[in-house]
């Protein structure tokens, strides 16, 4: 692992443990064991390191869309494999999460990404779920603008579900897995056959 990598995993770990507004780029360079001068030449200032992060996560995100090329597979195991894999990147990714409106308003490369990843995946979701409507495992009557306003549902669930439950009272080392699952299958309920 390269310092520029090692910068971004302590730089994770620190703000999911401590948040964004209270950890330094100092902080992070002696964590490290590093002189801060060393960390600025990897990253000029902390809203690149976070959104070094951000791409981090788009691109982990990335990966697990490469599930929905299972075409033979139970849209119902599809569907809880990417709610477990989905759930991990929201644990992994925690800052980001939690912050997301703030990070967007701070960071606004961020929250210009953001959007062009929800239009894509728009595409992605809709022609996953006309795939599995042909199967007999999706409804077919569904209008498409209907379609993409699930999918922009599932982006509010996902980004926003972590906040919800805090808020809510939930606790993160004993429910928060079956709370999340139940709010994905709930959404997709009315959809599913």
């Amino acid at each position: 692992m390269n310092t520029k990598e090692k910068i971004i995993e302590t730089a994770l770990r620190l703000y999911n443990q401590e948040g964004i507004r209270t950890v330094t780029t100092r902080q992070i360079a002696q964590e490290m064991g590093i002189s801060a001068g060393n960390l600025h030449y990897h990253f000029k200032h902390t809203e690149d390191i976070i959104f070094t992060v951000f791409e981090q996560l788009r691109h982990d995100y990335d990966e697990m869309m490469v599930l929905f090329q299972k075409k033979d597979v139970i849209f119902q195991d599809l569907l809880l494999e990417f709610t477990w894999g989905s759930y991990q990147l929201i644990n992994k990714y925690k800052f980001i999460f939690v912050n997301f409106v703030e990070i967007c308003a701070w960071i606004p490369a961020i929250g210009d990404s953001y959007r062009n990843l929800v239009s894509q995946r728009e595409e992605q979701f809709v022609s996953l779920f006309g795939h599995y409507s042909k199967l007999g495992m999706f409804r077919q009557d569904i209008p498409i603008a209907i379609l993409k306003g699930f999918v922009r549902q599932i982006f509010i669930i996902s980004d926003f579900w972590s906040s919800s439950f805090s808020v809510l009272g939930g606790r993160f080392e004993s429910d928060a897995f079956e709370d999340y699952k139940r709010t994905v299958e709930v959404a997709f309920y009315p959809y599913l056959i």
